[in-house]
Parts: C-alpha cells; sequence; structure tokens
C-alpha cells in the first residue's frame, strides 16, 4: 500500500496518508477540519543505463557530421 500526499484547498496544509489503491477515503484537514484533496507529489528519477542521452541514439553517420560541423 502505498503513501498519497493530500492538500487542504482553503488553508493549504499537506499531509501524507497510507491507504490501499482502490480505496477513496475521505481526510480531513488537521488545522482547519475541512476535506483535503489527493495532489501528485514529487518522485525522483534516476536514469541508468545507456539510450537517455541524444548521443546515445545517433547512429554512426550523424556522429559523423556532428564532429565535421563542431570542427569547421
Amino acid at each position: 500500500m502505498p503513501f498519497y500526499r493530500y492538500t487542504c484547498d482553503s488553508c493549504g496544509y499537506q499531509k501524507s496518508v497510507f491507504h490501499g489503491i482502490s480505496e477513496a477515503p475521505t481526510v480531513t484537514c488537521d488545522s482547519c477540519g475541512k476535506t483535503m484533496r489527493r495532489t501528485i507529489s514529487r518522485v525522483g528519477v534516476i536514469f541508468k543505463g545507456s539510450g537517455f542521452y541524444i548521443t546515445d541514439s545517433r547512429n554512426e553517420s550523424k556522429k559523423n557530421e556532428s564532429k565535421k560541423e563542431e570542427a569547421a
């Protein structure tokens, strides 16, 4: 079961709630008592391996053309 972030529209208070994917609980704000809505939180992404940079997907002819342009 994942953590979900909830934000209050009236006061801006945020908290994380641990519940199942299929659950839709009514979460109330701890500071003002109004209902909160689920928001998308930031996620850390790490790209590992090849294929993530523009130089990884170029074919040999494109690499040679870019080297000639840089030399000029």
